[in-house]
């Protein structure tokens, strides 16, 4: 996935200047999915560009992923989001420019706005301050697409957390119907991944009767469904209820990192030599060692992806557990 990102955004990345003193663009994607924006003759931005508005002091950061879906928009022409201009005087100066329409990919969150942060792009290719426009730095790109694939890669705790669009909810649930399983990158869409797991996590969930497969535990706020072979590993299996296990979120948690594991033969193994390191982590998982995860009522486990994941397909780093002093 961070190729295609890389890709995509090498060719057609633009940083466009985005003034909160003169428009709330934050508000206006809250209401729009798409606004207009004043272009330059010197810009050569494209139908099918990307562009990332750049919010200017205090944000001082990327704030949001763009597709350029039409220009040379006349004036008369443009979306009536005059509420969101705080600058009135700034929208009648850009009436004799063309416009271009932005539609909205992805809405950066707090944590992204500081990890795309001025200073974050000035060590990756940016000299300045963005003002106006300008082409994505070819370092730059690296760093959004790290950032995105982090994004839409997320675990599935937080992606059953996550924005959904209702109606991809519904065409993944009659995928699962249709038992086909794929998702792909190329067309996903910012809620693409908590869509899909919307669906994923109902076919998962009531398989296993809404039930912890390892601890039993039923309590709803505590589950997850957690793929076996992870969701950035394989596009063609990510809506597949037998690439999914119902677990508790520790569970799940410890499932990811590495901390157990769950054999062909439908068993626990739990890593006691990393266990051991915090004590309290061991009293709760050491029990759960050999234990053999409940049946489900349909799509077991396929022990082709247990077999890919205990391979190594996991990649997410493993915190470090304290010693004791």
């Amino acid at each position: 996935m961070l190729r295609i990102v890389l890709d995509s955004l090498s060719m057609t990345g633009w940083i466009v200047a985005s003034n909160a003193k003169t428009f709330d663009s934050d508000a206006a994607f809250a209401a729009h999915p798409e606004i207009d924006w004043s272009e330059t003759a010197s810009a050569h931005i494209h139908r099918g560009d990307t562009v990332y508005l750049y919010g200017t002091a205090p944000v001082s950061g990327l704030t949001h992923e763009c597709l350029v879906v039409k220009t040379g928009i006349p004036f008369e022409q443009v979306i009536d989001d005059r509420e969101f201009w705080r600058d009135e005087g700034a929208l009648s100066d850009r009436n004799i420019r063309g416009w271009m329409r932005l539609r909205l990919i992805h809405t950066f969150s707090e944590v992204e706005r500081e990890m795309l942060s001025l200073a974050r792009l000035r060590e990756h290719g940016v000299r300045s301050a963005p003002q106006g426009r300008m082409r994505v730095p070819g370092d730059t790109a690296t760093l959004i697409a790290s950032v995105l694939q982090t994004s839409y890669s997320s675990g599935d705790v937080e992606a059953e957390s996550a924005d959904v669009d209702v109606a991809e909810v519904a065409r993944c649930r009659e995928a699962i119907r249709d038992n086909q399983y794929g998702v792909t990158d190329q067309f996903a869409t910012s809620k693409t991944r908590g869509s899909a797991q919307r669906a994923f996590a109902e076919a998962v969930k009531q398989n296993y009767g809404h039930r912890c497969a390892v601890t039993g535990i039923r309590t709803r706020a505590f589950l997850v469904a957690s793929h076996i072979v992870p969701w950035a590993e394989d596009e063609s299996i990510r809506l597949d209820p037998s690439n999914g296990i119902c677990l508790s979120t520790l569970v799940d948690r410890a499932f990811d990192t590495g901390f157990l594991s769950i054999g062909a033969d439908l068993c626990v193994v739990v890593d006691r030599k990393r266990v051991a390191l915090d004590p309290a982590l061991e009293a709760l998982l050491v029990p759960l060692d050999g234990k053999r995860i409940e049946a489900p009522r349909a799509a077991p486990p396929r022990a082709e992806y247990l077999a890919r994941r205990n391979a190594g397909f996991v990649r997410l780093d493993a915190p470090q557990a304290n010693k004791k002093d």
